[in-house]
């Protein structure tokens, strides 16, 4: 799993002025592999799929049913009135030692994608009967607006840092079991190009944990169901609590997200690109 401490490399992932070469790292964490099916994607916090995880209310504005949903991005990342980041840190720590295990969560969408442009140029319907299996979408790159709005997050999420957020741990999509990923078969964007092409493409990257050169998991047949995106959102949140990090960023997709928000029992909320959405997400211990 490609993974970024906060003392170097979140730093310069986040850099309010990048350079060349870190732009194009930017676009690789913000798109490599499966990107979004649509430009802003539904999603919709029903009832918990697991009973171990769940999600901490009164601390964000877009997880608070009592209150109307926040446009994209609200202000200090959706900190609610009156809280501040040493009240959300302050609560992790005294779960640190607990029967209920608590970790911050800051998911962010990638930003704007070629597949994106494509589906608001033919439509849906026919991006799903036919250019989403062409291979000119194969693991599709960000746009230039993508890119600007990746730099846009970067201001945000440096901003709030700057405020006292902490976060111990980035994870981005391409890892060895790539739990993060869109979803799983059948449309080219979702497929990762060859570890060997991406070796030569991002020469200072490690892409060493990568044990096969093709992508394993995405097959032409087979499209993944919501229920299999759930398990595998279930299964990513296992490995975070698994880890010593209390804080942890992750750069992802809208479809992935959704199914997360799912497992955790969020409200309804629609993820916007290169959006960043803070989830306080306790685990209850089972024995």
């Amino acid at each position: 799993m490609l993974m970024f401490s906060n003392s170097s490399g979140i730093l310069s992932f986040l850099d309010l002025r990048p350079d060349k070469e870190e732009l194009s790292m930017l676009s690789l964490m913000m798109s490599t592999l499966c990107v979004l099916l649509l430009l802003v994607s539904e999603v919709h916090g029903v009832q918990a799929a697991s009973s171990r995880f769940r999600y901490k209310s009164g601390f964000f504005v877009q997880g608070e049913r009592s209150l109307p949903v926040p446009a994209s991005n609200p202000p200090r990342m959706g900190l609610v009135e009156g809280k501040q980041w040493q009240d959300v840190h302050s609560e992790l720590e005294t779960k640190r030692d607990g029967v209920t295990l608590m970790k911050l969560v800051v998911f962010l969408r990638h930003g704007e994608g070629t597949h994106n442009v494509a589906i608001e140029k033919y439509g849906s319907d026919a991006w799903n009967a036919y250019y989403c299996k062409l291979p000119e979408y194969l693991d599709a790159p960000l746009t230039a607006n993508g890119v600007n709005q990746a730099e846009e997050a970067s201001e945000r999420l440096n901003a709030e840092i700057n405020n006292g957020l902490r976060l111990e741990h980035v994870l981005i999509s391409p890892t060895p079991l790539e739990l993060p990923r869109e979803i799983l078969g059948v449309e080219t964007c979702n497929k990762h190009r060859s570890i060997s092409e991406k070796r030569r493409q991002y020469p200072n990257l490690d892409f060493s944990s990568f044990e096969a050169d093709e992508d394993p998991l995405w097959t032409p047949g087979h499209r993944e169901t919501n229920a299999e995106i759930e398990t595998r959102a279930s299964t990513f949140l296992t490995r975070i609590f698994n880890m010593s990090a209390q804080t942890v960023g992750v750069v992802s997709h809208s479809v992935f997200g959704a199914a997360l928000l799912r497992v955790i029992g969020h409200r309804e909320y629609s993820l916007g690109t290169a959006e960043l959405l803070p989830l306080l997400v306790e685990e209850y211990s089972t024995t």
